[in-house]
């Protein structure tokens, strides 16, 4: 006998309210609770459908990080460190393309078509597209500005690795208010010969740059990624976090806030990215009004700022800086000057750079510069190697194991396999 209407819907309810009980946390006034609780599993994960193979096994991870400035590459070793590779600045090209893809709208797909005519020309544009790639071209004008940085960034990442280590895959983050789609990026590295890991084994999940940055600074991720059950049971007891991610360049200033337990999950609640407030924006302002000394521009930083938070009811529980311009004196008071009334003492920790976490000098800088792409890579790693929301079988985890210390007894000192 099929269910009513009725039944599905107190089953809904029923749902809902287990899940909100048995919820990792509790907010109360703004704040988060943590409330313990016992990881659960209502089905259980398919049978991978295949073992990776040594290549995959040992292969580094490979991150790229498009930001409205410039792009930057990392790579993640097998035995757990990062190489910072390449921070390559964007021409006039690829900045303006930028640009134009943050101030303007998210959806990029139309929903509908006021005429035949602009259905028309729609189905003429993808037909191009899928023609373009059929001759090996770039799907699209802005698919060959994007693969001159990609291709960038990978000519540096591989000439570090050697020839002997070819380059197959990656992941590629960009910024959450622009979130490059599936076919977008799957036109820039099917054009390079890459495999997107965002896609594989399905297009479930994204990475944009606040997960990324989140996961850079090794948050959000579990230790033990290849075990799917206990990697799923430790990122299940991780608190909610309500990020903001700041991110200020040459290009732009840019303002997320995001709900995230892990660097793989949460939605956006808020972002812009504000290309008249980028780090050049000073130098302009200073030429019409030498005598303000800036003044004016770091005010404006610090209300755009203030009003991205204030427009966010919940309270902020941590604060994520990257970008080449993050380390700026001026920039961390103006900071300050948006957050000091209206988020916890504890969570503007990180403009100290005296801080227990700080580090002095260029490293301290490199760390904002590379965040997101470290992310990146860190992800990309666990991806290939996998699984990928499915469980092992025994076969797989000894071969895995075998496969694992045969690497890191061969990578040499520099991070380089010796052969």
């Amino acid at each position: 006998m099929p269910l009513r209407p009725s039944t599905w819907t107190s089953m809904f309810m029923i749902f809902g309210l287990f899940n909100l009980v048995s919820s990792s946390q509790a907010v109360l006034g703004g704040a988060s609770i943590d409330v313990p609780q016992d990881y659960y599993r209502i089905c259980p994960l398919p049978r991978c459908e295949r073992c990776p193979s040594d290549e995959e096994i040992g292969a580094p991870g490979i991150g790229f990080a498009l930001e409205t400035s410039h792009g930057a590459a990392v790579v993640r070793l097998h035995d757990g460190t990062h190489q910072r590779i390449a921070l390559v600045e964007g021409d006039a090209s690829y900045t303006a393309l930028l640009r134009r893809l943050a101030t303007g709208p998210m959806n990029r797909t139309p929903e509908h078509f006021d005429s035949n005519w602009e259905k028309l020309q729609y189905v003429k544009a993808r037909a191009q597209r899928h023609l373009n790639k059929l001759l090996g071209r770039p799907a699209t004008p802005e698919t060959a500005i994007l693969a001159a940085m990609v291709a960038a960034l990978y000519n540096e990442t591989q000439t570090w690795l050697g020839g002997e280590q070819p380059i197959a895959a990656a992941v590629l983050s960009s910024p959450d208010r622009i979130r490059l789609t599936d076919e977008e990026i799957n036109d820039v590295f099917g054009y390079l010969k890459l495999k997107n890991l965002m896609a594989e084994p399905d297009s479930l999940e994204d990475l944009y740059a606040t997960s990324a940055a989140y996961a850079g600074y090794g948050r959000g991720l579990c230790t033990t990624y290849t075990d799917a059950y206990a990697c799923e049971r430790e990122e299940w007891r991780f608190p909610f976090q309500r990020v903001l991610h700041i991110d200020f360049n040459r290009e732009s200033l840019s303002g997320t806030i995001k709900s995230l337990r892990s660097a793989r999950d949460g939605s956006v609640d808020a972002a812009f990215v504000d290309p008249d407030l980028g780090h050049a924006r000073e130098e302009v302002r200073l030429a019409i009004a030498p005598e303000s000394d800036g003044e004016l521009y770091w005010a404006t930083v610090s209300a755009r700022i203030r009003e991205l938070v204030v427009s966010f009811k919940p309270r902020i529980t941590e604060l994520l800086l990257t970008g080449t311009s993050a380390t700026d004196a001026r920039f961390k008071a103006a900071l300050w000057d948006a957050l000091h009334d209206i988020v916890v003492e504890d969570v503007l920790a990180v403009l100290d750079d005296d801080g227990d976490n700080a580090i002095n000098g260029d490293e301290w800088k490199a760390t904002f510069d590379f965040a997101t792409a470290r992310g990146a890579a860190e992800v990309a790693k666990r991806r290939q190697e996998g699984p990928v929301r499915c469980a092992q079988s025994d076969e797989c985890r000894e071969r895995r194991e075998h496969g694992r210390q045969a690497v890191l007894q061969n990578q040499g000192t520099n991070g380089n396999l010796e052969l």
